[in-house]
């Protein structure tokens, strides 16, 4: 039954915070204001939260349901939600998380699409996604990041459990 629900398989990388100004001046490269908000666990033990996403105040909001099935692959519920649901969903708010705020630098980069996000509590560390059909596909990203580690389902490096410091890991 679990193998029919959509499948997220991605892989995560911590990055030296790249120029904003290089990023912004990259070819096929859109920036997007991110507020991700963690909302409590339901008993079917799926993570939930709601995200405002948009450029220039025109805003999309969405609700996502996300649970962990192997390395690097969850299984995503994904639905768009109208601003008066995102409110409401904030009632829900898990107060043992705060909020992300972050902007999103979506790159195309060799037939893919990087997603390079820089928080707003760091200005030295970022993190950059890239979704694969396969886990144990090779990753090609570009020679200007500085990779300092592949996090993918590394304790403490998923937006999740940044919410809950809002600081990166001292160690990786």
């Amino acid at each position: 039954m679990m193998q029919d629900l959509p499948k997220e398989i991605e892989r995560k990388y911590l990055i030296t915070c790249p120029d904003k100004k290089f990023l912004e001046n990259l070819p096929d490269c859109q920036a997007t204001a991110i507020t991700q908000v963690y909302l409590i666990q339901d008993k079917s033990g799926f993570m939930r939260r709601v995200r405002k996403r948009g450029v220039n105040h025109h805003w999309q909001y969405t609700y996502t349901k996300k649970k962990k099935i192997a390395f690097g692959e969850r299984i995503e519920l994904e639905s768009e939600i109208s601003e008066s649901e995102y409110q409401n969903f904030l009632q829900e708010a898990d107060p043992a998380h705060k909020i992300i705020q972050k902007t999103r630098y979506c790159i195309a980069y060799q037939k893919q699409v990087l997603e390079l996000d820089i928080y707003d509590f760091s200005q030295e560390l970022a993190t950059v996604e890239i979704e694969l059909p396969d886990i144990n596909m090779p990753v090609q990203l570009p020679d200007w990041l500085n990779i300092i580690a592949d996090v993918t389902d590394k304790k403490g490096y998923s937006n999740f459990d940044l919410s809950v410091t809002l600081a990166f890991p001292e160690k990786i």
